[in-house]
């Protein structure tokens, strides 16, 4: 059988947002990331889905479990749509995830270890190891839960922005932050306590000891301002050696939306080196 060239690949790529997000927040990583890598392959799929308790998904089941059979069942529709549709070219199914959809997305690559192609995770906690700070997480998601719903989503928006985890992604509001501010301010009260409540940390399970088991090439992004994070992703480059760790420089939380243009960078080069 005749080898795929790389003009005849088509990347699928599946990106999942983050808690409060939605599948547009990807606009503008996939604008740079397309720059970069035009002309290099036939075509870039971009598949950037609303998850349960966001957007037209908010009432769907928000459970781990509920969570991955609807990335399952997306993929799925997906998959057959395009198989359908172009049996000619060569397809890759790449992963970029992002904090809440980067669990999600590790949590399907630890039950599919060798499905994904590539797989980039952006901000992501395989999980909490203690089960009295499991608790302590499901009790303080569970009274924030009720405070969303008592003080309403202005309130929640507001105290969300503050939190050191999330304020740098506000130090610079250009037309792409107003418009997601926007579409946050749309979200339903209930999707968003489903979703804290039933796909927070405190429930999520802990995957440390699977990550081993992933055979997929691995690229876990952080910003340098993120110490936390860049901690935890140095632990999980320890247990899986497939795992590449980089750091975008002046960035927090959410490098793909601080600095897409630098993100799109390292994530070009990682997908030109390991899925040709």
């Amino acid at each position: 059988m005749k080898e795929t060239s790389d003009k005849n690949l088509i990347f699928n790529i599946y990106a999942l947002h983050g808690f409060t997000g939605s599948g547009l927040d990807f606009i503008p990583l996939k604008a740079s990331i397309e720059s970069i890598l035009s002309g290099e392959f036939d075509e870039l799929n971009w598949l950037c889905p609303s998850l349960p308790g966001h957007g037209d998904s908010s009432d769907l089941d928000c459970s781990v479990q509920g969570q991955y059979d609807f990335l399952k069942k997306y993929m799925q529709l997906n998959a057959s749509q395009g198989n359908a549709s172009d049996s000619s070219h060569g397809h890759k199914n790449i992963l970029i995830a992002y904090s809440m959809g980067s669990r999600l997305g590790l949590y399907h690559a630890t039950q599919e270890t060798d499905f994904w192609d590539a797989i980039i995770l952006i901000g992501v906690n395989p999980g909490i190891r203690s089960e009295t700070e499991r608790a302590l997480r499901r009790k303080s998601d569970k009274e924030l839960s009720e405070n969303i719903e008592k003080k309403g989503l202005s309130w929640f928006l507001d105290y969300w922005k503050s939190l050191p985890l999330i304020r740098t992604q506000y130090k610079g509001f250009d037309d792409f932050q107003q418009v997601r501010q926007m579409r946050k301010s749309s979200l339903d009260i209930k999707g968003l306590k489903n979703s804290l409540v039933h796909f927070g940390q405190g429930v999520f399970p802990d995957l440390w000891e699977l990550i081993p088991d992933i055979k997929s090439p691995l690229l876990l992004i952080n910003g340098d301002l993120d110490l936390k994070y860049c901690e935890i992703s140095q632990q999980f480059s320890d247990s899986n050696p497939k795992a590449l760790s980089k750091v975008i420089k002046g960035c927090g939380h959410a490098p793909h939306f601080e600095s897409p243009k630098s993100t799109a960078e390292v994530i070009a080069t990682f997908l030109k080196k390991y899925v040709t």
